[in-house]
């Protein structure tokens, strides 16, 4: 698998990062709200608690025969009910209270015997009159109803919706920004059924920023243990590669050599041949004839010799069993090729492009044969840069029926000269080349049943051209 380029694995580590951030956030917000819920009904147990008590003083006032002065009564429960200001009973029209306190409206005590239940009276937005149809009455202050120790500790806003508007019972800072939690909720009272409601926000300051740090260390620590992992995998294939590559054109430079080399031997020989078969003639009538017959007949039958040695040679290094043709995926091939020398090549400023334009068709050939020529091809369009940046590009297509590979830089150019005997062997226009790699080219591509041409670009540089015959369904 091709390593993947820094700035997409930069993109997935932000990706991933704000990921795991969201899904740190998500639980940590969960784990607030449940907190929160928590915590709100607590409160409104405790606070419905203290409702459930006052009407219980209120029954049992009622069941007094001779209940003792308002102010007694008021020293007895405060300590055990802060909230409660003052009390007192409205009896014939007297009202008998504790302290200086100014008594419910009659029509309120009128309404509560009436209806023959509970009702409350407003005073001001905290305070109220509880009134019972028995005639006593309680003033409570709502903001006293729990103290701070009875508070859980994380709450944050806390109202009761009373007669005389909403009562702030808890008030502790709150973020400015952050998710909102609120419960709203009515006291199970009759006759004090408020609304409850609670209001707390998830601040910023409680993200959990250091998980998210963590997390996202851990996936750029992945992220590059992985990467690196895959570099040197991809680096372990390249040298693979280049070593295969390397191999067989060692082997076949090696028999184009040994070709070229039992060709150009066989020709002096045969001469040297015909020579020594003419000095025979020409010595017939010498005294020393028979010695002299004697030696050059030796000297034919050495140079028929080693005549026949060459062409074994050369029998034995061009005769070759066919290659078997099959359906070659070109395209992948390319993809292989340009994987495996772009990076070297980007280092020496060379832009290398690969475009399969072929539209899935397969040439029929031979992978091995194939590759060699692509590389071979490759690196001399390399070597025509010089070292030089510029642009090397690979192209296939189909055009006439074949399967065309065609590979251009944007080097010199080839020399007009140059070009009829460029596939030759041992003819070379590098310094120090052996002329035997286009060469080699040439003889591989008719061995695929193919034609190589060579041909210099309008724009400038060289360009060959590889026709291969398509494979057909059979072949594929």
């Amino acid at each position: 698998m091709t390593p993947l380029r820094l700035p997409l694995r930069l993109a997935s580590w932000l990706l991933l990062s704000l990921l795991a951030g969201a899904g740190l956030l998500l639980l940590g917000y969960s784990q607030q709200h449940s907190q929160f819920l928590q915590n709100s009904s607590i409160a409104h147990r405790l606070i419905s608690q203290k409702m459930v008590q006052h009407e219980a003083v209120l029954a049992t006032l009622a069941l007094q025969q001779r209940p003792p002065p308002a102010a007694e009564l008021l020293a007895g429960l405060r300590p055990a009910m802060p909230q409660l200001l003052a009390l007192g009973l409205q009896q014939h029209g007297r009202w008998l209270g504790s302290g200086n306190t100014a008594p419910p409206l009659a029509a309120t005590v009128t309404r509560a015997q009436q209806q023959g239940r509970l009702q409350t009276q407003a005073v001001g937005t905290t305070q109220y009159w509880l009134v019972a149809p028995s005639g006593w009455s309680l003033l409570l202050d709502s903001q006293r109803l729990l103290t701070t120790s009875e508070w859980p500790a994380s709450l944050q806003r806390v109202q009761l919706q009373l007669p005389g508007g909403n009562s702030s019972l808890l008030r502790q800072p709150m973020p400015l920004w952050g998710w909102p939690m609120t419960l709203q909720k009515p006291l199970p009272t009759s006759a004090q059924a408020f609304t409850f409601y609670s209001q707390q926000r998830y601040g910023i300051a409680q993200w959990p920023w250091l998980s998210w740090l963590v997390a996202s260390g851990m996936l750029a620590l992945l992220l590059a243990w992985q990467h690196s992992r895959q570099q040197a995998r991809q680096q372990a294939q390249r040298e693979r590669e280049q070593a295969r590559l390397a191999a067989v054109s060692r082997l076949s430079t090696l028999g184009e050599m040994a070709a070229g080399m039992a060709h150009e031997l066989n020709q002096p020989l045969t001469a040297i041949l015909a020579n020594l078969r003419a000095c025979q003639r020409l010595l017939d009538d010498d005294d020393e004839r028979d010695s002299v017959r004697q030696a050059l007949a030796s000297s034919a039958a050495q140079a028929k010799r080693a005549g026949d040695i060459i062409a074994r040679l050369r029998a034995l290094v061009t005769q070759q069993a066919p290659r078997p043709l099959a359906a070659v995926d070109a395209a992948a091939l390319l993809d292989a090729l340009c994987e495996l020398r772009r990076a070297e090549l980007a280092a020496q400023g060379i832009r290398l492009h690969c475009l399969d334009a072929s539209g899935g068709q397969r040439p029929l050939a031979e992978r091995v044969a194939l590759e060699q020529i692509l590389h071979n091809l490759l690196q001399n369009a390399i070597d025509a840069l010089a070292g030089q940046p510029g642009q090397i590009s690979i192209h296939a297509d189909i055009h006439a029926g074949r399967y065309r590979l065609q590979l251009g830089d944007s080097g010199p150019g080839i020399a007009a000269a140059d070009l009829p005997q460029l596939f030759q062997p041992f003819f070379s226009t590098k310094p120090g080349g052996m002329g035997l790699g286009l060469s080699l080219c040439e003889t591989l591509a008719h061995s695929l049943h193919g034609q190589l041409t060579a041909a210099n670009l309008p724009a400038g540089g060289a360009c060959f051209t590889l026709s291969l015959p398509l494979a057909n369904e059979e072949n594929a």
